[in-house]
């Protein structure tokens, strides 16, 4: 029988901490569903950017998708590999945020997610740069990237854990003080957490940017001043309904080109995993509809 697209399934096995028998079925559901719509070869990732090296191979040998199995890291890896390529991305989302799977409307359940990347519909999204670094859903300093970075100390993932840590770091975190430049508007000003957003949400449904679209060209940067802490679980819930923009201390803007620096060196997140990085200094910009996914 002959097929007339070829397709790479990239499977991060640790993604959500499966265990082997969960990441033997996941395979054997790739090999049931997509086999019938591609020619399929699966890999199993065993050390870091080994996806990038697969996705790079993928290139090489003319596959036509390339589909990353994994969380939002995962993607990243393989998303930034295929920019600008004729091979087109495809998510299978097995995170625990799997926040550009969700913006996409990419099923969680895997035979869903199976199904809809067997139909072959594809669109074109923008892809984001910090300093160079390319990221596809969220990043940002200040909390959010803080609590990234104590999140993956842990071995455990998951929402459960992620607000544990969001919990006990909100006691911890201090606000700081940005200097940033929006499409060449200065603004100074201490803030909670700046987001740059490419789509709507972190993960887990969790809406930081809810009115972003992910092919208009433009970042969308949220910025979340300090406020009184028995606010909190009210900003925290503003951020699960999709109602963030609405509070007073939060400030949106959509720019072609973002800057920031700060005093101190900056602990970034991207895509869900932390950077520490060895300047005070971050340029954001974006790349229109530089990527193809099946969505």
């Amino acid at each position: 029988m002959m097929f007339a697209k070829k397709a790479l399934f990239i499977i991060n096995p640790k993604s959500g901490t499966r265990s082997d028998q969960q990441r033997k079925r996941i395979q054997f559901l790739i090999e049931e569903h997509a086999s019938r719509f591609f020619k399929v070869e699966t890999v199993f990732t065993s050390h870091p950017h080994h996806a990038t090296q697969e996705a790079h191979r993928a290139i090489r040998q003319g596959f036509d998708y390339v589909v990353a199995a994994g969380g939002d890291g995962t993607v990243n890896e393989i998303a930034k590999t295929l920019i600008n390529s004729p091979v087109t991305l495809g998510i299978l989302p097995l995170g625990s945020g799997n926040g550009l799977a969700r913006h996409l409307g990419i099923s969680m359940a895997i035979e869903k997610a199976l199904r809809q990347l067997c139909a072959q519909k594809t669109m074109e999204i923008d892809a984001c740069f910090l300093n160079q670094m390319p990221f596809f859903c969220t990043a940002g300093v200040g909390f959010d990237a803080y609590v990234a970075a104590q999140f993956a100390t842990y071995s455990s993932r998951g929402l459960q854990r992620y607000a544990q840590v969001s919990f006990q770091s909100f006691f911890r975190y201090k606000a700081k003080d940005y200097l940033l430049e929006l499409d060449g508007q200065e603004i100074q000003l201490p803030a909670f957490a700046v987001t740059f957003a490419n789509a709507s949400q972190y993960g887990n449904n969790a809406y930081v940017a809810p009115q972003a679209k992910i092919d208009d060209g433009l970042i969308d940067v949220c910025l979340l001043s300090p406020f009184p802490k028995p606010l909190a679980p009210i900003i925290a819930a503003r951020l699960f309904q999709g109602t963030l923009p609405q509070s007073s201390y939060v400030h949106t803007y959509k720019v072609r080109k973002a800057k920031i620096s700060a005093s101190e060196k900056l602990l970034i997140h991207f895509d869900g995993e932390p950077l520490q990085l060895e300047t005070n200094e971050l340029t954001i910009t974006i790349q229109p509809k530089c990527l193809k996914v099946l969505v």
